[in-house]
């Protein structure tokens, strides 16, 4: 079968691999649709020191199952079109007992920690599919995962029927403002360099600003009342202290890019307005759950901002996603245009 193979900075090449062999807990899933994620990105740059080349990365995806073990026959069976969850937790650790299996001490990723879905085929627990209709697009299926990243933080931060700010309008800033729609927020103010970005952020309901704009765009929305919750979906020294200088006092910042490892912020501040800043990291089970059931009841959607291509496709992709040339904010890869498939 064909890959797509992570060798070292910027260099990603498709490669023959061996099909993975069905091992009991486990399903092969032909794979049907896999986003590249930011954090891949980083991979790709040198920048990520868990992902260790050679490697095939791909943690966004869906498919159809193709080999399933005796332990799932009662529930799934083959041909059915299933999503993801790539987080593989322990279940025994004092995290997992706590039910915080997305901070799990022995935890893993597919695609990390194990070969991913940038491929034709790639092997699974049962444990980690969702079963979903078969008529459901698989490029929209296949954001379950980031999505679930957007409705953890979301939950994090914002309170019933407030308002926010969100930094960056990539692939999850774009989900996290529909997620804060859905979950009622009142207004959201999204805020990116890219005028073609905030253009998708409006299209989906956002008040939009550069980030020069950012304070004032503030001052007129929100009034004297200020705004209370901050979502930095980018992760840099810039975004963490804009966040931080604007939030209300008492307010929260949340933290889900990572964008840099390290970078100063104005602490002092921080203690001095009771800001909290919280981590956020994955999602937990029921987070992965309602991001399935979002997508199934289409309340979200990638119209505009997304695009599809093909295994031997994505090498240029990855070069144009990280030089900024890129036309889409988001990129699914369809490994079934290798075995001449369409749909």
């Amino acid at each position: 079968m064909k890959a797509l193979v992570y060798q070292g900075a910027k260099q990603i090449v498709v490669e023959e691999r061996e099909m993975p062999q069905l091992k009991p807990g486990e399903a092969i899933i032909r794979v049907e649709a896999v986003g590249i994620c930011g954090s891949e990105l980083e991979g790709y740059l040198g920048h990520s020191s868990i992902r260790i080349p050679p490697l095939v990365m791909g943690h966004e995806f869906c498919g159809i199952i193709d080999q399933l073990s005796a332990g799932g026959a009662g529930t799934f069976q083959i041909g059915d079109r299933v999503i993801v969850n790539p987080l593989i937790a322990c279940g025994i650790c004092d995290r997992c007992q706590l039910g915080r299996a997305n901070i799990c001490r022995n935890r893993q990723i597919i695609g990390i920690h194990r070969p991913g879905a940038f491929t034709e085929y790639v092997a699974v627990p049962l444990a980690n599919m969702h079963p979903v209709p078969g008529t459901m697009e698989p490029k929209l299926a296949s954001l379950a995962e980031p999505l679930a990243v957007c409705i953890h933080a979301v939950k994090l931060g914002l309170q019933p029927f407030g308002d926010a700010v969100i930094f960056g309008a990539g692939p999850i800033g774009l989900l996290t403002l529909q997620t804060a729609l859905a979950m009622g927020a009142r207004k959201v103010l999204v805020v990116d360099r890219q005028a073609e970005r905030l253009a998708f952020a409006k299209g989906l309901g956002a008040e939009t600003a550069a980030p020069e704009e950012t304070e004032a765009q503030c001052r007129h929305l929100f009034g004297s009342c200020g705004v209370d919750t901050m979502i930095d979906c980018v992760g840099v020294k810039a975004t963490r202290e804009q966040a931080l200088q604007l939030v209300n006092p008492g307010g929260t910042v949340v933290l889900v890019g990572l964008g840099q490892d390290q970078s100063l912020a104005s602490f002092n501040h921080a203690v001095r307005q009771e800001i909290s800043l919280i981590g956020s990291y994955t999602y937990s089970n029921e987070d992965f759950a309602q991001a399935v059931h979002l997508l199934v009841n289409r309340k979200i959607t990638d119209r505009h901002w997304s695009a599809a291509c093909s295994l031997h496709e994505a090498p240029a992709i990855f070069a144009a996603l990280t030089d900024g040339t890129a036309k889409f904010s988001k990129y699914v890869i369809n490994p079934a245009a290798e075995r001449g498939e369409t749909r």
